[in-house]
């Protein structure tokens, strides 16, 4: 897919303007595209055709990476990255009051940095932070050249590697879909330290349908139990092959409900909920801290 050529002469701007020689300096121009063709852009690095962009911006993740990390990659992936992205800016203005722009925010399970390269569209690096319990997604993010800070976290966390900052927008993207009840206990009860009092957390979760199309590639019996669990409890699980941590086997597949979380997170007061027909089993959730919420009545 080639750029619109209003995108191009931008780019060529760039290139040809020696005063623009640093990341931010590129972002200013950046920034006045579209968010499909920011993203678009991103996503194209490195471009022979524009070689100091490709050397100011971060290398895009190999394919390889891109489809073991999330199962699709490209411009498919893009349209669900921007999908989530879009969302994610409408309900943070309507929930805060407040523009996204300069915020400061973090990237919970960043992975290779999928949705952080959009997140430049609307703050500096230096307000950016990723984290992710596995330490071969950081390496490729620091690998690739991402800016901002990225930093490993715990499987099991009691605190994140951020010091004592608090973040204006928390997002955690097919993170909580993965996750065991212990483990997501700890996620939440941890995020809560270090969302600011009238602050956004984002997550991802899965809907019992989920269930109907893990059954393509489960044992029925397997998927016929975890729908029963997410009925009767409202949390299912079914864990993958992986090595315990601390006892537990935090990763697999998981589905909850809303009434599971408002009961185990009550520090959290659901603000509302949105979906991608581009990914529909990948359902959006928009938290504040419970006290955000009575403050907003009053």
């Amino acid at each position: 897919m080639p750029f619109l050529e209003s995108v191009e002469a931008k780019l060529r701007s760039v290139e040809t303007e020696k005063a623009i020689d640093s990341f931010e300096q590129a972002l200013k121009v950046l920034r006045t595209l579209g968010i499909d063709d920011f993203g678009f852009v991103f996503m194209s690095m490195p471009n022979p055709q524009f070689p100091k962009l490709s050397r100011l911006l971060p290398r895009m993740a190999a394919e390889t990476v891109q489809l073991s990390w999330t199962g699709s990659s490209g411009v498919t992936l893009l349209r669900q990255t921007c999908s989530f992205v879009r969302a994610l800016t409408y309900n943070y203005a309507k929930w805060t009051l407040k523009p996204l722009d300069g915020a400061s925010i973090l990237d919970f399970g960043c992975g290779y940095g999928r949705i952080a390269r959009l997140m430049y569209y609307f703050t500096d690096p230096s307000r950016l932070v990723g984290v992710d319990p596995w330490d071969r997604s950081i390496a490729i993010c620091r690998e690739d050249r991402l800016a901002g800070e990225f930093a490993q976290s715990s499987y099991l966390p009691t605190s994140l590697p951020v010091g004592d900052r608090k973040f204006d927008l928390i997002y955690a993207f097919s993170v909580f879909t993965h996750l065991s009840e212990r483990a997501t206990n700890m996620c939440l009860s941890v995020l809560a330290k270090y969302l600011q009092p009238d602050g956004l957390l984002v997550i991802t979760i899965r809907p019992i349908e989920y269930w109907h199309h893990h059954a393509a590639v489960e044992k029925i019996d397997s998927v016929q139990r975890e729908i029963s669990l997410h009925r009767e409890k409202g949390f299912a699980f079914l864990p993958h092959n992986r090595t315990a941590v601390d006892g537990d086997i935090t990763y697999g597949d998981t589905s909850l409900t809303l009434e599971w979380l408002s009961q185990k997170a009550p520090f959290f007061s659901v603000r509302g909920v949105d979906r991608s027909l581009d990914d529909p089993l990948q359902q959006y959730v928009f938290l504040q801290h419970a006290s955000a919420k009575k403050l907003a009545e009053v």
